[in-house]
């Protein structure tokens, strides 16, 4: 009976963490560029043999937990909408904008730039854009075309080129919210696939997320009520015991 409390209650946390992930997914459906994240579960068992990394030996396979292990960033094309704006940008296939920040270099597919007070490139609240060699893009006007390689003419000069950057694998890329990620091993994309004048809206499948909200509420709903059930039914055994 003891081994129902642990299922119902890892199913809640679960749940909790699922009902969390939509919420969030939800709440940045309107976020240029944003990327729905996915719950990853696992047994409980395996995730903790994993986590010792190979330091534990597992005695027999029956486990009766199942816990949220991660969240996976799907990185899935969202639609890109043309806005006809100079200083916006967006991303067709894989590839990330690089943004020098006060916390170091983050990656995220949101393009909405401006220029900041000394006409660098910079995306509003975190900062300036970097360029294909890893340097800051000095523009000092709004009159700039690109082409789809990412190349910038800012009043008819030449203005580098917007960065595109790649990893081997997204598994290499590691969520530091608000749309932006961290990694190490960025290289430049050789044939990068930019628009300028367009944005990518999320990506967030706002049907799909009202959906897995709705069953996790009513998966936590069903847990706690089991759990009452079973705390009522121990509470009896002991009862019944202290009599013996």
């Amino acid at each position: 009976m003891v081994h129902g409390f642990y299922t119902l209650a890892s199913g809640m946390l679960t749940q909790d963490r699922v009902l969390e992930t939509a919420g969030n997914n939800l709440a940045n459906s309107e976020t240029n560029g944003f990327k729905a994240d996915r719950i990853a579960s696992k047994t409980f068992g395996s995730m903790v043999v994993q986590r010792l990394d190979g330091q534990a030996t597992p005695i027999g396979t029956v486990t009766m937990m199942a816990a949220a292990d991660r969240e996976e960033p799907d990185f899935s094309q969202g639609t890109l909408r043309k806005t006809g704006r100079a200083l916006d940008f967006a991303l067709a296939g894989d590839g990330f904008f690089a943004v020098q920040t006060a916390g170091g270099v983050l990656y995220t597919r949101r393009g909405g730039f401006k220029l900041d007070a000394q006409g660098y490139l910079s995306l509003p609240g975190a900062g300036r854009v970097l360029g294909r060699d890893g340097a800051p893009i000095f523009l000092g006007t709004d009159d700039v075309t690109c082409d789809r390689r990412g190349n910038l003419l800012a009043a008819g000069r030449p203005a580098g080129s917007l960065g595109v950057f790649r990893f081997g694998g997204n598994a290499q890329v590691q969520d530091a919210g608000e749309g932006f990620y961290r990694g190490a091993g960025a290289q430049p994309a050789a044939a990068p696939d930019v628009r300028g004048g367009y944005l990518e809206d999320s990506n967030t499948d706002d049907a799909k997320e009202l959906t897995d909200a709705i069953a996790a509420q009513r998966s936590l709903q069903s847990c706690a009520q089991a759990l009452k059930l079973y705390d009522a039914a121990l509470d009896k055994t002991t009862t019944q015991l202290g009599k013996v």
